[in-house]
């Protein structure tokens, strides 16, 4: 089972990230962090997630999923803290630019007018 590069969670249902880079959006229930969501919509970094859970208290997040017998936060984050750092999966942004080959329309206002012909 994949592991949780925030709290060290070594029971995910799938890697966090596809090959292609995408998210997973599956949900730790150790820590919280929705992958996909939390990292690429909001930008909140592995790092500072972290750093607001162990001020939370490293408390279990999930509500539905029980934590496992025997679970220890300070154990599972010292594993992932004592983990070769990868770097970082840059953040995906909307796409804003256009098309290839294509102009961007002319909003109305920048748009000039050219005058019709008369028949």
């Amino acid at each position: 089972m994949p592991t949780c590069p925030v709290c060290g969670y070594p029971g995910l249902e799938e890697p966090p990230r596809s090959p292609a880079g995408g998210g997973s959006y599956e949900i730790c229930p150790s820590c919280g962090f929705q992958f996909g969501v939390d990292d690429d919509d909001k930008g909140i970094s592995h790092d500072e997630w972290r750093a607001r859970w162990q001020e939370k208290g490293l408390k279990w997040s999930s509500r539905g999923i029980a934590a496992p017998e025997g679970w220890n936060p300070k154990t599972q984050l010292a594993k992932v803290m004592e983990a070769p750092r990868t770097p970082a999966t840059p953040r995906r942004t909307a796409l804003k630019s256009p098309v290839k080959g294509k102009k961007p329309a002319k909003s109305a206002k920048s748009a000039k007018r050219t005058p019709r012909k008369k028949r």
